[in-house]
């Protein structure tokens, strides 16, 4: 393209120069001076039309050609418009706490990688997309470390207008359509860990399960519902092998080895199936303007009255402790509900949820737990919360300006209270109240630093009752 224009261009710009030189000797005349200038300027502009297309055919050339395209925070390879498109994705969270023991409760200060995973998601056609996502932090645990894995197709169904209602199914392993909290992924959450009862209450199947998900949208609302199993776990057991000692060492003794992959027997996978549907309705969902309301049922049969055990840590994973803890009991089955609130107005949002569980559990008295949580934060440095209407969630944050280049980045206070009650019927769970006060940091899309105080308020019941720990987080994280 340049080759081609460039002598053009330099010709008209000679010509130009050449009858003004002329004209102001008196050479040509006014009016034949007039009437070759506007020939000049005709071809010129001419040549500007006839550049600008053949730069748009090199474009589409290069699309077709698969070049890759760098989007703002991600690496995509393209195809031709409408055909395949592939995406790495991807966050590392690194961790460390510091407790303030407290009662019953005794943890050591620790450090941790909280998530490294690396994946890939994409299009293959216009309406079949994919995405593939493990957490090497889990790779001791072989397929448990799969988070997402699922095809997915976004369209039109029958009976639905694609335009006002589209459709999308999944495939595979992924979300079930349950809390706000638990959908809200760790790169936009506003604190470091879920609140404690989204834990507690939902979280110990796995928030991700897989089986076959249906989402569909109008203007102001969202409707999803799904058929789920349960999330393989699949332990690599390490083999421990011993040498006869004493009397039954001689020449040929053999090592005896067990619990290795071998000798381990094949799991039964049997916890049932559940069947989950979730509804939002956003009345209002602009830019730095939203209410979000939503509720969601989940019932989950149990084969062979599996045990269920509800359990969490203080909003805190550098610790194995439990605070509260039913420990395991026989149950046919359960049920599971919420309710959730979410505001965002301007640098404000607030986000509040209620759940409960129901268990149809006759050896215990089918006991009921319940659980709660509000939090709020507020963007000291002007920036609004972005939602996903039609996902129901919070979206990443970009800073109006970036450290490093000028700017401060967005800086963010957080606060949340927490309550949970694992005591019902012949459990005794517990009951666990924590306040928590967090600031975070991000310097840049896609990158973000967090410092949160926990404090656990009360502890009622248990091995560990009247134990009042706190803790401070502090934690780097990047995501693409």
């Amino acid at each position: 393209m340049a080759l081609a224009s460039g002598p053009v261009f330099a010709t008209n710009t000679a010509m130009l120069q050449l009858l003004s030189a002329l004209h102001k000797k008196g050479t040509i005349d006014d009016e034949t001076y007039q009437a070759i200038l506007l020939t000049a300027r005709a071809d010129e502009e001419q040549n500007t039309v006839v550049s600008a297309e053949v730069a748009k055919k090199v474009d589409q050339s290069l699309v077709q050609l698969g070049t890759p395209v760098l989007s703002p925070g991600k690496f995509e390879i393209k195809d031709k418009p409408g055909a395949f498109v592939w995406r790495t994705i991807g966050r590392v969270q690194y961790d460390n706490a510091f407790f303030d023991n407290n009662g019953s409760f005794k943890a050591s200060d620790d450090n941790q990688f909280r998530r490294v995973r690396l994946g890939v998601m994409g299009t293959v056609a216009t309406n079949w997309k994919f995405k593939v996502e493990y957490d090497l932090r889990e790779v001791d645990t072989g397929i448990a470390g799969l988070k997402d894995a699922y095809i997915e197709y976004i369209g039109k169904l029958p009976g639905l207008d694609p335009i006002k209602h589209p459709t999308d199914i999944k495939i595979g392993q992924s979300y079930e359509p349950f809390s706000f909290e638990l959908l809200n992924g760790s790169n936009n959450a506003l604190c470091t860990e879920r609140a404690l009862p989204a834990n507690a209450l939902s979280s110990f199947l796995g928030e991700r399960n897989p089986g076959l998900k249906v989402t569909t949208w109008g203007e102001s609302w969202t409707a999803a519902a799904g058929l789920f199993g349960t999330r393989q776990q699949e332990t690599i057991t390490a083999v421990n092998c011993t040498l006869p000692t004493g009397a039954n060492f001689k020449a040929g003794a053999k090592f005896t080895c067990s619990y290795g992959a071998e000798d381990t027997p094949p799991r039964a996978f049997n916890e049932g199936y559940a069947s989950t549907v979730r509804g939002t309705y956003a009345p209002w969902h602009k830019a730095g303007h939203v209410l979000h309301l939503g509720s969601a049922f989940s019932y989950r049969d149990f084969a062979n009255h599996n045990l269920l055990r509800l359990r969490d840590r203080m909003e805190v994973h550098e610790t194995s402790i439990r605070l509260v803890d039913t420990g395991d009991f026989k149950a046919d089955d359960f049920l599971r509900w919420n309710a959730e609130l979410m505001v965002i107005e301007g640098s404000f949002t607030f986000q509040g949820e209620y759940l409960g569980l129901k268990a149809h559990a006759p050896s215990v008295q089918d006991p009921m737990f319940t659980g709660y949580y509000v939090s709020a934060g507020w963007f000291l440095t002007g920036e609004s919360r972005p939602y996903k209407f039609q996902e129901g969630i919070f979206d990443s944050v970009t800073p109006s300006s970036i450290a490093g280049e000028g700017g401060i980045g967005a800086w963010e206070v957080v606060t949340r209270y927490s309550s949970t009650d694992l005591t019902d019927g012949l459990v005794q769970g517990g009951q666990e109240n924590n306040w928590s006060f967090g600031l975070n940091w991000y310097p840049a899309p896609n990158i973000r630093f967090m410092a949160d105080y926990s404090k656990v308020l009360e502890v009622k019941g248990g091995l560990f009752a009247n134990s009042t720990p706190s803790a401070l987080v502090l934690r780097s994280a990047v995501f693409w």
